[in-house]
């Protein structure tokens, strides 16, 4: 299964960036916009694959002109998934894991 979703991307004051996605009730960060947006790559491939496992029913992702942004400087972003590409690399982990 392959989509995309949007997340909301945050400039911290501190630096780097905080990313929150509507449709998932999550967030995590980064220190660059890179990193940041590699790791909403990573929590989006997680969620939905966790989800799908799961049987849940996977949202729609929200229209653009539905999201609400508050923090000044936030900008939205889409971000892609893939769920038999994200369960690959999960499996490549396992197997590091269980060879250490």
């Amino acid at each position: 299964m392959k989509g995309v979703y949007p997340c909301i991307l945050v400039p911290e004051e501190i630096g780097g960036f905080s990313v929150l996605f509507p449709d998932f009730g999550g967030a995590t960060q980064g220190e660059t916009l890179y990193e940041a947006l590699e790791m909403a790559e990573d929590f989006l491939g997680f969620a939905v694959t966790s989800a799908v496992d799961k049987g849940k029913k996977i949202p729609a992702p929200t229209a653009l002109k539905d999201i609400v942004i508050e923090d000044e400087g936030a900008f939205i972003s889409w971000i892609k998934f893939d769920t038999d590409a994200y369960r690959k690399i999960l499996q490549s982990s396992e197997k590091s894991i269980g060879a250490a």
